[in-house]
Order: structure tokens, then sequence, then C-alpha cells
């Protein structure tokens, strides 16, 4: 009969072997997204009949925005919201194309003064990337301004039409800045209010 001791000493001796660490989540690389189309219309201060006359209610119309947005690896969305005159949407939209992982938002933009909401804002882009059990929110961003070409910001060139038209903003007119309006997109940058926000996409 062996003794116990004997066959304890064999087992304490054998070589051990260390797990593997666990794998790091790859980070997401960041990307640059562009728009290429975008119309705002809404309605300006007067009519534009003489006399500066007041919006009859049955003229009044919300303030809409319309853009296109081109994402690496052909991934394009149209976005599309409308909101009160006068202010800016209080919540994320859905943009069509890409399953519905794409959503946008605009918040005022202070750094140049006080000036029409609809005419100087920040828009904001999300895309919700979902690979097995892990999802990553991807960010850009770009300051909006409008009519002076001379302001890094002033995308837009916004001019009044026909009586009752309102006003229409487009990019690339006469009074934007001739560059491409560009988003830089990366995860893990937004701050805590869309973080928030970015959990109801």
């Amino acid at each position: 009969m062996i003794p116990l001791f004997l066959t304890i000493i064999p087992l304490l001796t054998l070589p051990t072997t260390a797990l593997p660490p666990p794998k790091a989540a790859t980070p997401t690389p960041p990307e640059q997204w562009s728009i290429p189309l975008l119309n705002m219309h809404m309605m300006t201060r007067y009519t534009g009949l003489p006399g500066n006359q007041p919006w009859p209610d049955s003229a009044k119309f919300p303030s809409t925005i319309d853009f296109d947005i081109n994402m690496p690896h052909y991934q394009n969305a149209h976005c599309h919201t409308t909101w009160a005159n006068g202010t800016l949407p209080d919540d994320l939209a859905a943009c069509n194309g890409e399953g519905g992982r794409v959503r946008f938002r605009m918040k005022e933009y202070k750094a140049l003064g006080t000036r029409r909401l609809e005419l100087s804002f920040i828009l904001q882009v999300f895309r919700v990337d979902r690979l097995f059990e892990q999802q990553t929110i991807l960010m850009g961003e770009v300051a909006i301004t409008a009519n002076n070409a001379s302001e890094p910001s002033s995308y837009l060139t916004c001019l009044s039409g026909a009586p009752f038209d309102g006003l229409r903003c487009s990019v690339g007119g006469l009074m934007s800045v001739q560059k491409e309006l560009l988003l830089q997109a990366s995860a893990g940058d937004a701050d805590t209010d869309t973080d928030t926000s970015a959990q109801r996409l």
C-alpha cells in the first residue's frame, strides 16, 4: 500500500498553466461623416406683405430640417424633423436608412451670442453599432450658423421667399463658408446628457 503523503506530493508538483487574460474590447476607430445636402424652412418674423403684417394663424407652419448624411462603408441616412417656430426640437429624431440606427438632435449654439435658435445651433448625430452583445454609440457634432461667410460655422445661406413662404436655408450658398460640412465622430466622448438620451436609441 502506497503511503498517502506519496500520492499528494506529485499532485503538488504538477506544472500549472495560467489562463489567458480576458480580451479587452477593441476600441471603435473614429469616423468622418459628411452632410452634402441640408435644407431648412421656417417662418420669418412677418409674412412678407407690405406693412410688416403678422402671420395669421391659418398661414403659420412649423420649422423643418432635412439633410442627408454619408458614413463610411456606404452607410447613409436621410434625416428630417419638424418643431415649433422659434425653438429647437426637444428630443432625438429618427433618420431613415441604416435600420433605424441613426438619430440626431439640435442644441443651442451660444458661442457667437444670442441669435435666432434655428440659425445658431449644434447638430449632433448618433449611430448605434451592435455586434453580438457589445453596443457602441458613435457621436459627431458641428456648430451651424447662417449668412456670414466670415464665420467658420456659417454653413447656411438663408433667403426670404415670396409672401407667406418664410425663410429657406441651404448649405453651399453665396453666404455660406466654402467648405464641406463634416462631422468627426467618435465613441465615448459624449457628455452625460447625451449618453442618457442616446440610451433611447
